[in-house]
C-alpha cells in the first residue's frame, strides 16, 4: 500500500510517501525560502488563501519524485467543530466547514482540502484525516469556567499525543485503553492531555491562551491585563490575537522562536532572559501537575513529554526534577510523530483493523 501523508504547518508543509510502513521519501517544503510566499502571505490573513500555492507545491514535489500511483492520502485534521478521536473520511461537508466555519485560523485547516483534491488527481475514492486538532473527549464538567456562557474547548495536538500514548503502551506490553497518562506536547505551542483509559478527558488548550508560555504563544496571562490591552485603543483584535497565538511567549520576550538557538546560548543569557526561559520550563511542570486531579485519585501510569522542544535535555531534565515528588515516571519521545501517526491510521483502515468514520 502506497500512502501519502500531508502535514501543513504555519510556514512549511511536510509530506511523506510510504510503502506500507517503509518510508519512500520525506520532504519539508519550507515556504519561508520562497519569495512568492513571503510576498503574498507574510502578513496575518486567512490561511485558506494559501491553498492554491500549497497544493501546487505538493503536486510538484510528487511529480519530481515520480509518484504516479497512490492507494491512500491522509491529511492532518484541522479546526473542525468538535469530534471524537478517530480516522475520518474527507467529504464536501468537511471541506465546507474548514473553508467557511473553522473554529480557528490554523495551518492544519489546509490538510483535508489538499488531500481531497489530490485524491481526485490520483483517482482515489477515499482520503482521510486523523485525530484533528479539535478532537474533543473532554468531560463536560471540565469545560465549565467562571463566566457562564464561556466554555473551555479542545484545541490540542491530538494526533501526536494519541500516537505517543500508543507507542508508550506498546513499549510496556499494554493497551492504550488500559493506561492513565499525562502527555505534554511541546512545540511552537504547548498542549497537555489527561489520557484516562483511552479517552482524553481534559486538555490544556494550545490555541485559547491556556497553559504556560511557549516559543510563540503567550499562554495564560492575567485577565485584567489582557482586557486593558484590548480596550487600550492601541491594537486591533487581530493584533491582540497575534500576541496570544503567534507573536507571544519567547518570541515576544527574546525575539526568537528557535529553541535550538536558545539551547546553544542558554548559559550565556543575561539573568532577565534566562528567567523568561526558566519560567517557561517551570510552567510546563505546573501544567503537567494540573492534570493530576482529573484522574480523581486513580494511579497515573506515566508522564510523557513529546514535541520538538522535548529534544532539549536541560528542559526535560528540569521537568523530571520538578515532578519528582509526584512519584510518576517520565518518558520522553522528542519530535513530532505526526507523519507516522497519519500513516498508521490509514493502514489500520485499509487493513480493516479500524473503520473510518463519516464526518
Amino acid at each position: 500500500m502506497k500512502i501519502l501523508v500531508i502535514n501543513p504547518g504555519s510556514t512549511s508543509t511536510k509530506i511523506a510517501v510510504f510503502e506500507d510502513k517503509e518510508l519512500i521519501f520525506e520532504l519539508k517544503l519550507d515556504h519561508t525560502k520562497d519569495p512568492e510566499f513571503q510576498k503574498e502571505f507574510s502578513k496575518p490573513g486567512n490561511v485558506m488563501d494559501q491553498y492554491n500555492y500549497r497544493f501546487k507545491c505538493v503536486a510538484q514535489a510528487l511529480k519530481e519524485n515520480d509518484i504516479i500511483q497512490l492507494d491512500a492520502i491522509v491529511g492532518r485534521g484541522g479546526m473542525l467543530p468538535p469530534v471524537t478521536s478517530g480516522t475520518y473520511l474527507i467529504n464536501e461537508k468537511m471541506i465546507d466547514d474548514l473553508k467557511n466555519r473553522p473554529q480557528a485560523n490554523h495551518a492544519s485547516n489546509l490538510g483535508a482540502p489538499i488531500a481531497f483534491e489530490l485524491a481526485k488527481k490520483f483517482n482515489i475514492t477515499q482520503s482521510f484525516i486523523v485525530d484533528p486538532v479539535t478532537t474533543d473527549e473532554i468531560e463536560l464538567k471540565h469545560k465549565v469556567t467562571g463566566i457562564p456562557g464561556i466554555q473551555r474547548y479542545a484545541g490540542w495536538h491530538a494526533l501526536n499525543q494519541k500516537a505517543v500514548s500508543r507507542k508508550y503502551a506498546e513499549s510496556v506490553g499494554k493497551k492504550y485503553e488500559d493506561l492513565n497518562l499525562i502527555v505534554a506536547h511541546l512545540g511552537g505551542g504547548f498542549s497537555f492531555g489527561a489520557h484516562k483509559k483511552g479517552r482524553t478527558i481534559n486538555v490544556t488548550n494550545a490555541l485559547a491562551g491556556e497553559g504556560p508560555m511557549s516559543p510563540e504563544r503567550s499562554g495564560q496571562v492575567p485577565a485584567q491585563g489582557l482586557i486593558d490591552l484590548c480596550f487600550s485603543g492601541k491594537y486591533t483584535k487581530e493584533e491582540v490575537m497575534n500576541k496570544v497565538l503567534g507573536g507571544g511567549g519567547l518570541f515576544a520576550h527574546l525575539g526568537t522562536k528557535d529553541v535550538q538557538e536558545l539551547e546553544k546560548k542558554y548559559d550565556t543569557l543575561n539573568k532577565q532572559d534566562k528567567d523568561v526561559v526558566d519560567e517557561m520550563i517551570a510552567g510546563v511542570s505546573r501544567s503537567v501537575c494540573s492534570m493530576i486531579p482529573d484522574f480523581e485519585g486513580e494511579e497515573i501510569d506515566q508522564i510523557i513529554l513529546t514535541g520538538g522542544v522535548a529534544y532539549w535535555k536541560l528542559l526535560t531534565d528540569k521537568i523530571k526534577q520538578d515532578v519528582f515528588a509526584t512519584k510518576i515516571g517520565v518518558t520522553v519521545y522528542p519530535g513530532e510523530k505526526e507523519l507516522e501517526a497519519l500513516r498508521d491510521a490509514a493502514i489500520r483502515v485499509l487493513t480493516d483493523e479500524e473503520n473510518a468514520k463519516e464526518y
